[in-house]
């Protein structure tokens, strides 16, 4: 198999050696992923901080996937309302979540931090019931009542720096929902991946350059050898591998597969925080990220459930 083309487009997936491959690349994807939390806080101990690990990492992806996306004749430019959707999509949501995310790394544990970021697919089904109507079901319901849970049980309130951990990640959480809706609704989710990729960058960098410029934070007088070594082994690694191998994922074991195997990503921050950093996680935290695992999980059922009961009623 040809890695970078993978399977031909609409060919069935129901060899099971394939399925097997699906959930293989989909738990790869997961667990790169997973270990953002510990090259951010690692390349910080190094001198660079989060906003300028944003901005940096965000060039060095929009380089790679522009050498990328001329490799495979994909087009950089956008125009007309194309454009602005990107930049509403890409800086106030993609952008705006690197940001949120990425600063709760410093109030709390990685594994807290990433649960807490998943609780998006609640806020994207909430959002959904609110703003478009759709109907909720029971999986659905105590997915969101999950969520809430989750969150009161990692909320220390004697911890100020804890609460406004919590309130970073939950904000990083609510601001990728945003960005998966406006996705959803617009031409942009049918753009070619890595054209979808360099815009992402894009988006991230600007975001980062405009909140490091007003706030005098972007900083590399303390930069390290290490920390950039670091830093150049983590973009090719999540921005390009792993989203790679989640596209593989999907295709090979399907949409909800691939989902549910995403899981794997707050689980892997929470073991490696706990490993590599010495992280302490209690009792009530670990309780709460597992509930946050769960909810995903219920989102994922819960929205087969609807697909499945929409084609009946058309048939």
């Amino acid at each position: 198999m040809d890695f970078w083309k993978g399977a031909k487009r609409g060919e069935p997936v129901t060899d099971r050696s394939n399925k097997l491959k699906g959930v293989l690349f989909s738990v790869l994807s997961a667990v790169i992923f997973g270990t953002s939390p510990i090259f951010f806080k690692t390349i910080v101990t190094t001198g660079i901080n989060t906003t300028t690990q944003v901005v940096l990492r965000s060039i060095v992806t929009m380089v790679l996937a522009g050498v990328l996306a001329a490799v495979k004749k994909q087009p950089i430019l956008l125009k007309g309302r194309l454009l602005v959707d990107a930049l509403m999509a890409f800086v106030a949501g993609q952008g705006l979540t690197a940001i949120l995310l990425n600063s709760s790394y410093a109030y709390l544990p990685a594994g807290m931090s990433t649960s807490l970021h998943f609780v998006y697919p609640s806020v994207v089904m909430l959002a959904c019931v609110l703003l478009f109507r759709e109907k909720i079901n029971l999986p659905k319901m105590i997915a969101l009542l999950l969520s809430i849970c989750a969150i009161v049980l990692m909320t220390n309130t004697s911890a100020h720096g804890q609460i406004i951990g919590v309130i970073l990640a939950v904000g990083s959480g609510c601001s990728y929902a945003f960005y998966i809706l406006y996705l959803e609704r617009t031409p942009l989710r049918d753009i070619p991946v890595w054209t979808f990729a360099f815009w992402s960058s894009l988006g991230c960098l600007i975001a980062a350059a405009g909140l490091g410029i007003s706030t005098n934070t972007l900083d590399v007088s303390g930069a390290t050898v290490k920390g950039i070594s670091l830093l150049m082994l983590m973009v090719p690694l999540q921005s390009v591998l792993a989203v790679r191998l989640f596209q593989l994922g999907v295709r090979y074991s399907g949409s909800t597969a691939a989902s549910l195997l995403s899981t794997m990503e707050p689980v892997t921050s929470t073991i490696l925080g706990m490993l590599i950093l010495n992280e302490a996680m209690d009792a009530k935290k670990l309780i709460g990220c597992a509930a946050i695992v769960l909810s995903v999980i219920l989102v994922v059922f819960g929205t087969q459930r609807s697909e499945q009961a929409a084609e009946a009623a058309q048939q």
